[in-house]
């Protein structure tokens, strides 16, 4: 058969147009619930009637037949179903089973300090099976009315044809819980922006149809605490994951520390975070005493110190952290006799080097220290050079354990 003004390619195109032109243009009997509000109290129950409404008419313009009210009400009370448990999935797609419908659309929204989270999803009754689902956050203000309106839109391109789901399509995650001892921490996922807040150690996540296999980040967030992520594999339908614990922001930090080489002395530092647990401030005292317990009198030193640091490359979720300092500072030197005068060495703390283990409350900390005496003053011992504890080269090591407030 030969085709008259019009290419081959061109006409099987033409016919596959219609063909699919036709399938989309089906009515598919569609069971609309009303929107359900979620929220613990009433304020914001106007939106209920605005969601359900433009989701009426997004779905008649896309040729969906609507079921009335009247047909499907009369189903939900013989099956003893409350009007607030519609926005359950199993439970919609029963009734608009009975009701004679192939499609079952459900939406739900929740308010929580002027933060809306809303969920519309969409079901085959026939496979009793999420066809596809839109999730949307927002705070309350008139940008609002603009989600509500983006979230109705995205469902209906998001619908595939009615039948047998593919072979290939990944099980989905029917439940995720999330227990937590951060009490009050806001969560947050991913790309979905606000999710809820922990109460009582726990979070219920809102159904959200992850593939098996999947992944999601979490990230919580609390007031005086530093802001964790998580990754997590969903490896099952129902999942229960216990998150880790945030860190405290510290403001200060106490520190107890030993020189090597100056056995017989010790040091106590504070610092001042200008920046939580990254940029800071400290004042450091240590002192020591040179003796040899035979043929002379001991030597008192007093090494004062104001530092500047702050921390590379990690942040204060890290186990193992490196920071660097550098300050000025003073030894003071008096002798156990009379009428010994006291000396005064001022030196440069060039740079110190440390390695920090860090715990919830805790540090552990060993530090390369770097000093030059500047020789200045009248009363100074050392001069110009470098100071060890060692007697030579410019390295002093000193291990140290912190508190954190």
């Amino acid at each position: 058969m030969k085709y008259r003004g019009i290419a081959p390619t061109a006409a099987v195109a033409a016919v596959f147009l219609l063909f699919t032109t036709t399938l989309w243009s089906q009515e598919y009997k569609t069971c609309l619930f009303p929107t359900i509000d979620l929220s613990t109290t009433e304020e914001y129950g106007e939106y209920q009637s605005i969601i359900t409404n433009q989701l009426r008419v997004e779905l008649r313009n896309a040729r969906f037949e609507l079921i009335p009210r009247e047909q499907w009400d009369p189903v939900r009370e013989q099956q003893g179903v409350r009007m607030g448990k519609l926005y359950e999935g199993n439970v919609a797609v029963e009734v608009a089973r009975q009701a004679g419908a192939e499609i079952a659309v459900v939406s739900f929204y929740s308010v929580d300090e002027r933060q809306l989270v809303l969920e519309i999803k969409c079901y085959d009754v026939e496979q009793n099976a999420l066809v596809t689902g839109v999730f949307k956050t927002a705070r309350i203000n008139l940008s609002v009315y603009n989600v509500i309106g983006e979230a109705v839109a995205e469902l209906i391109p998001g619908i595939r044809l009615i039948g047998p789901p593919p072979v290939n399509e990944s099980p989905v995650v029917e439940k995720i819980a999330l227990l937590s001892e951060d009490e009050g921490a806001d969560i947050y996922l991913g790309n979905e922006g606000f999710v809820g807040r922990i109460e009582n150690g726990q979070l219920q996540l809102p159904p959200i149809p992850f593939a098996i296999g999947s992944q999601i980040t979490i990230e919580k967030r609390k007031a005086a605490y530093h802001t964790g992520v998580e990754t997590i594999k969903l490896k099952e339908p129902e999942m229960l994951i216990e998150l880790k614990p945030l860190r405290k922001k510290a403001r200060t930090v106490t520190e107890l520390n030993w020189t090597l080489g100056q056995f017989m002395g010790f040091g106590l530092a504070q610092r001042y975070y200008l920046n939580p647990d990254s940029f800071f401030l400290a004042g450091e005292h240590y002192l020591y005493v040179q003796h040899n317990f035979a043929d002379s009198k001991p030597v008192f030193h007093h090494d004062l110190r104001v530092l500047v640091g702050g921390y590379l490359f990690t942040g204060p979720h890290a186990t193992l952290r490196m920071n660097l300092t550098t300050g000025l500072g003073m030894i003071a030197t008096y002798f156990w006799l009379a009428d010994q005068p006291m000396y005064a060495d001022f030196y440069w703390n060039l740079v110190n080097f440390a390695f920090e283990l860090n715990f919830r409350k805790f540090l552990l900390y060993i530090r390369s220290e770097q000093k030059y005496a500047l020789g200045v003053g009248p009363a100074n011992i050392l001069g110009r050079e470098w100071i060890s504890a060692f007697g030579e080269g410019p390295t002093t090591v000193t291990f140290g354990v912190a508190r954190k407030w």
